[in-house]
C-alpha cells in the first residue's frame, strides 16, 4: 500500500513509500495502532526523529457521491439531507452516509448524482418549503456536482 509523509509545517512537500508492517495490537492509552513505512528519501527530505505527517490511500470509489458534511442532518429516523427540487422546493431524504474526510460526506443511497442539497439553513426548513439559491465558491474535493446554498426565502 502507497504511504505519503511529509512535514508538519508543508502541505505540498510529499516523499512517497510503501506500507511495510501493521502491528496487530491496540495501544490501549492512546487507541492508536503502530505502522511502519519504507521511503526511498533520495532527496533527503524525511530525517530521523522527525514528526511528519501520513497519507495512506486505503481505496478510491468511483462515481461516489460527495456532498458537504454540513448538508448531512441527523434525526431519530437516522441521517437526511434537503434536496432542492426544479420548482425550488425542498425535499427531505433519508441518506446513508458511508464515510465523511475533512469536510465531505459519502453518500451510499438517498441521493442521485447532481442533485442540489441544501448546506445552510436546514433548522428553517421543511419538506414542501420553498428555498432560494445563492451562489457558492466552487467546490473542492471530487464532489458529485457543484454544492450550492440553499435557504429558505421569508
Amino acid at each position: 500500500m502507497r504511504v505519503l509523509a511529509g512535514s508538519e509545517s508543508a502541505d505540498s512537500t510529499w516523499a512517497e513509500g510503501h506500507l511495510a508492517f501493521v502491528d496487530n495490537q491496540v495501544d490501549a492509552a492512546t487507541g492508536t495502532v503502530l505502522l511502519k513505512g519504507e521511503f526511498g528519501n533520495r532527496d533527503g527530505a524525511l530525517w530521523p526523529g522527525a514528526f511528519v505527517r501520513v497519507r495512506l490511500r486505503l481505496r478510491d470509489e468511483a462515481g461516489a457521491i460527495v456532498v458537504p458534511s454540513a448538508a448531512v442532518g441527523n434525526s431519530q429516523r437516522g441521517a437526511y439531507c434537503y434536496v432542492l427540487l426544479a420548482d425550488t422546493t425542498v425535499e427531505m431524504r433519508s441518506v446513508q452516509v458511508t464515510r465523511t474526510w475533512g469536510g465531505f460526506a459519502v453518500i451510499a443511497s438517498g441521493l442521485k448524482p447532481g442533485e442540489r442539497v441544501v448546506t445552510e439553513g436546514q433548522v428553517r426548513l421543511s419538506p414542501g418549503a420553498r428555498a432560494s439559491l445563492r451562489s457558492a465558491a466552487p467546490a473542492t474535493g471530487s464532489a458529485s456536482a457543484g454544492p450550492k446554498r440553499a435557504a429558505r426565502t421569508p
